[in-house]
């Protein structure tokens, strides 16, 4: 009898925890720093319990840049390599030597790339066969979004990671006038011509929509689906998980849906491998941590050796940690690798000041650490988190073009021994800490909480509404149409009386 009940009562423990056990698929765009990013929260999503699958670019997976045990993988390789074939001839380097960059040419390779990864259906097949609960996909500026029509495909709700402010596209009102488009460095306080400029763009965007989607791509891309415009299936995301913040970032209007959760890249730290730890150790005086992202390591000469290593030489009381591939001048004060710890770096008391690129993860490992910044941006949203850090007070900006060795030293002196730089910004990390806690840990709460409630009582009907209904530019017609109809009608009646007056006029002559 008894044994019978314990029986019992072991396979209802059994059965409940493999009912709450959910299957969550991530489908980063394929980009390192996004990859790394899906694999961290695929790895926090699997501490909750449930299962975590990854569609990743066969390349990354090859370069071993993260760590996949335990989870369970799906990889295709796409026509182009997004960053040997599309990001780096197209932008980076050009922009590194001074040249013009070609944007045309670089929509043109970034919608071949995804074109090759929708209409791939061996890669369709294999996601289809897992039957995920939950589909998750980056939903920034570029064609990432159309990872959405995988998920309309197999019937499954998504959520989607991003880092930028659409209002208009998760139907959020807002005003331009205090809100600034990422494409712009501007700060809140814009002046007129600034808001002009910010006004613009985003009625450029939302006219013409976004270059690298085409709005009618579910047409091309689930021929069997019913049709809906791209931008109404993005809107119909269970969760959007905003790497944004009001410390770092700039206070921006939200929704119930629209989850501010901060920097998923920053954490606390671990502890480093014995050749970081030794050196950073050993810097008593403090260190200069150094990356530029996670996917470019070499840099032109006139910049990686003429300018960051002449001034690193010449700071005589700091060491340096770089990630590059190039070959440090002298071992004992600059060391060189190929891949950092950087969050972990970051966290070393040792470390003085982050010079960035001006990344998203970068910037808030850095806040989250306290560490001051000196920012060079290279391209896209770089330029708009650099100006948010210094209007923050949170570090000092150079731009890498014109850039020369005396001002960058200055820069990098000033940040180190300036103590506002500091004392601001770990004011603001102990209130993000306060407020946001783990970033990562947070953004697995929300993916666990939409797949046992949905998301459906966190929407606003404006997510369901066509744009031109969000913006009431069908009741702006119907009021300017009443308007001007009002106006004939009373122009009509001026002419009318004054006709009836010149006629009787004419009777009386």
């Amino acid at each position: 009898m008894w044994s019978l009940i314990l029986r019992t009562a072991v396979l209802l423990i059994w059965f409940h925890e493999d009912a709450s056990c959910k299957t969550v698929m991530f489908m980063p765009m394929p980009m390192t720093s996004h990859v790394i990013l899906h694999v961290k929260l695929a790895r926090a999503v699997t501490d909750l319990g449930h299962q975590a699958w990854l569609v990743l670019p066969s390349h990354d997976v090859a370069k071993g840049i993260v760590f996949l045990e335990e989870l369970q993988v799906i990889q295709y390789s796409p026509s182009l390599n997004f960053f040997d074939d599309v990001l780096n001839p197209i932008l980076v380097q050009p922009f590194l030597e001074g040249k013009q960059v070609d944007f045309g040419f670089y929509v043109q390779r970034m919608v071949q790339m995804y074109d090759g990864i929708l209409t791939n259906q061996t890669l369709f097949g294999e996601m289809k066969d897992v039957r995920p609960d939950l589909f998750v996909i980056d939903d920034t500026w570029s064609g990432a979004k159309m990872f959405a029509i995988f998920a309309y495909r197999m019937g499954v709700p998504f959520a989607a990671i991003d880092f930028t402010f659409e209002p208009f596209g998760r139907r959020v009102p807002f005003s331009p006038a205090v809100t600034p488009n990422f494409f712009y460095p501007y700060g809140q306080h814009m002046s007129f011509s600034q808001r002009l400029r910010n006004t613009l763009s985003f009625l450029f965007t939302t006219t013409f929509g976004n270059p690298f989607c085409d709005n009618t791509a579910v047409a091309r891309y689930a021929p069997e689906m019913p049709y809906v415009p791209l931008n109404m299936l993005n809107s119909r995301a269970e969760i959007w998980l905003l790497q944004s913040d009001h410390i770092l970032d700039y206070p921006k209007p939200s929704l119930p849906n629209v989850k501010l959760i901060g920097g998923m890249a920053a954490s606390p730290a671990k502890p480093l491998p014995p050749e970081f730890q030794s050196f950073m150790d050993g810097a008593l005086d403090g260190v200069i941590v150094v990356s530029f992202g996670s996917m470019i390591l070499g840099l032109p000469k006139e910049v990686g050796e003429d300018i960051l290593m002449t001034a690193f030489l010449k700071i005589r009381t700091l060491k340096v940690v770089f990630r590059s591939n190039l070959t440090t001048p002298d071992p004992t004060k600059i060391l060189t690798a190929p891949w950092v710890p950087q969050n972990d770096l970051l966290a070393h008391p040792n470390t003085k000041v982050f010079l960035t690129h001006c990344g998203v993860s970068g910037q808030y490992q850095a806040l989250y650490h306290a560490v001051p910044m000196v920012g060079v941006p290279f391209d896209f949203d770089q330029f708009y988190n650099a100006k948010r850090m210094e209007a923050r007070g949170f570090g000092k900006s150079v731009s890498l073009r014109g850039l020369n060795v005396s001002q960058l030293v200055d820069a990098i002196v000033t940040v180190a021994t300036d103590p506002h730089y500091r004392q601001t910004i770990g004011r603001a990390s102990k209130l993000f800490r306060e407020q946001f806690g783990v970033p990562l840990e947070k953004a697995a709460y929300w993916l666990d909480h939409v797949m046992q409630y949905g998301g459906s009582y966190m929407r606003s009907a404006g997510q369901e509404m066509p744009l031109y209904q969000f913006l009431v530019l069908d009741v702006v017609a119907v009021i300017f149409g009443a308007a001007i109809l009002c106006l004939l009608l009373c122009c009509l009646a001026v002419f009318c009386i004054w006709r009836l007056v010149r006629a009787h006029k004419t009777k009386l002559d």
